[in-house]
């Protein structure tokens, strides 16, 4: 039994965009803790390859303005994130308290008050452990969380990006499907899936007037890997050797929540990583099929074109 929420039956480059409808922006699940021990653990690694703010300067006169509508973006998009996992989940409040915002959170055992800047002014950790161990994801944040919304990602299963006029000015990836945070800042849809073959002729701009406009959206991204861990930035250098008996499928699964009133749009990634061998065998022979049928650039941009004939067999076998 496979905890996938989707399993490919094709490959294309469609944006392949639906209407969220009544399922949930956020999801969290029995695997909260080794997602949080990913997490705090590229925390500690490097919070600065993982977590990029870069405000836009498009419509701007002065670095006084730019600075202005960054935050006011940022709160915009932080009191909507805490407000919906508080309404979706009993273990997260938050709320005001006095001159300070707080923000409980039972899954972590972390209250961590904010000042009306939404900068983090103190966290006090529960020393109560969270699973059945001392891990990374139970111990103090380090570094310290900076702000609402570094505090929030940080304490979630999804990644969060944050665009702004097709813009992305903010990026908080602990868990990337091999791409760097930093190399993506400041570009938009089309030039940030510039590599993407097939998606040349995509009409971005009727999509991100639609995330804006008409959603929130719903959509899915996957790919082979050879391992289950969840972050996979470019600079480890892992997850796409195949030589070894592992194969997994990676499912990104990405929400798309628009704000019309500041032109912004919020991505959701939650990845899922689930192994072959927990698949049926028609969808394991459905998936060879697809793969059989990939281009030769798909199989290049997916660092899986010496594999194919290896990712076939163990897919049929």
């Amino acid at each position: 039994m496979n905890s996938l929420p989707y399993v490919p039956t094709e490959y294309n480059t469609n944006p392949g965009i639906k209407k969220l409808g009544d399922e949930s922006h956020f999801i969290i699940d029995g695997l909260y803790p080794t997602y949080r021990n990913e997490i705090m653990d590229a925390r500690s690694e490097d919070i600065g390859k993982y977590y990029i703010e870069k405000p836009s300067t498009q419509n701007m006169y002065n670095p006084q303005q730019v600075d202005a509508t960054h935050n006011f973006l940022m709160k915009t998009i932080s009191f909507w994130m805490a407000d919906t996992l508080s309404k979706q989940y009993k273990e997260i409040e938050f709320e005001s308290d006095e001159e300070l915002y707080v923000f409980y959170n039972d899954f972590t055992g972390e209250s961590t008050w904010l000042d009306e800047e939404l900068n983090v002014v103190q966290t006090i950790k529960s020393p109560l452990c969270m699973c059945s161990k001392q891990c990374s994801g139970c111990v103090v944040p380090f570094p310290a969380y900076e702000s609402l919304f570094d505090t929030i990602c940080s304490q979630i299963q999804e990644d969060v990006c944050v665009m702004r006029f097709d813009e992305l000015v903010s990026a908080h990836v602990c868990l990337p499907s091999w791409w760097s945070p930093a190399e993506k800042m400041g570009m938009g849809m089309r030039e940030i899936h510039s590599d993407v073959p097939g998606m040349g002729e995509t009409h971005y701009e009727h999509i991100w007037n639609a995330c804006v406009n008409k959603g929130p959206y719903l959509r899915y991204n996957w790919t082979f890997t050879d391992t289950d861990t969840l972050n996979q930035h470019p600079s480890k250098k892992i997850g796409k050797d195949f030589d070894n008996d592992s194969l997994f499928l990676r499912i990104e699964r990405q929400v798309l929540q628009g704000f019309p009133e500041i032109q912004s749009v919020v991505f959701l990634i939650r990845t899922y990583v689930g192994n072959i061998k927990t698949l049926t065998n028609d969808q394991r022979v459905v998936l060879a099929k697809v793969v059989d049928e990939m281009s030769e650039d798909v199989l290049i941009y997916k660092n899986l074109l010496q594999y194919k004939n290896i990712i076939i067999n163990r897919l049929t076998n």
